[in-house]
């Protein structure tokens, strides 16, 4: 029976893609329980869990990421407490890995909220995007508990271009944390960029930062980074 509701699922999308070749199909059913293959054949998109927090949306990024693309991977980010501009960006970044939507309303902005909001999303259209897309991802931290540190790595080696997501947790005596980065060139130079200014630029190389790891310091807790780097030529 279970076989037959399966096929009968699965024809019900080939039938809507023949007859609009153009649609977007999305997989959102069962709390995230149907992300399967043979619905990514079918569809476009997965709706990943039906909990929007940034935690729980970390969450299932983190498992789901293990085996299938990043870019298919759907987090609703829904209003969340966001007393500080820090807790804001946090609250959009751990929407911000995979396919991001907003499902909140968003006339209840600050006009502060308003314009780093435009901000992360002009970033995320023009340098998250395609990492998201095209890069090699890596999972640089344990499963995400909202207590301690949390991070993805992406990094594309065609272009020699990458970011890592560095989410701090709840803990107020973590401020420090090193990220073992992967994937990188053990003799090669990298510039790493942090994007708040958490830290100032630097140089490093690809041993150094796969071994000691990348130094990131957030002095609040529920805050977060953006780390681009790139080849140093």
């Amino acid at each position: 029976m279970s076989y037959h509701a399966v096929r009968a699922y699965y024809d019900i999308y080939t039938a809507l893609r023949n007859k609009h070749p153009g649609i977007l199909l999305e997989v959102c059913n069962d709390g995230g329980r149907m992300i399967d293959f043979g619905s990514a054949a079918h569809a476009d998109y997965f709706s990943t869990t039906d909990t929007y927090d940034p935690l729980s949306n970390r969450r299932a990024f983190y498992d789901e990421s293990h085996v299938l693309p990043s870019a298919m991977l759907e987090s609703y980010v829904e209003k969340w407490s966001v007393p500080r501009r820090e807790n804001f960006l946090y609250m959009l970044r751990s929407g911000m890995m995979g396919w991001l939507t907003v499902m909140m309303d968003t006339t209840s902005w600050t006009a502060e909220q308003h314009a780093t909001a435009k901000q992360e999303f002009q970033l995320y259209k023009d340098r998250l995007r395609p990492l998201i897309r095209d890069a090699d991802l890596y999972h640089v931290s344990l499963r995400p508990d909202g207590i301690h540190w949390d991070g993805i790595q992406y990094y594309d080696p065609k272009t020699q271009h990458g970011v890592l997501y560095a989410f701090r947790g709840s803990t107020a005596t973590e401020s420090v944390h090193y990220f073992a980065l992967k994937g990188l060139q053990g003799n090669t130079t990298y510039r790493f960029h942090f994007h708040d200014h958490s830290s100032p630029d630097r140089s490093a190389t690809g041993r150094e930062v796969m071994t000691t790891g990348l130094k990131i310091v957030l002095p609040d807790p529920q805050s977060s980074e953006l780390v681009f780097f790139e080849e140093k030529r």
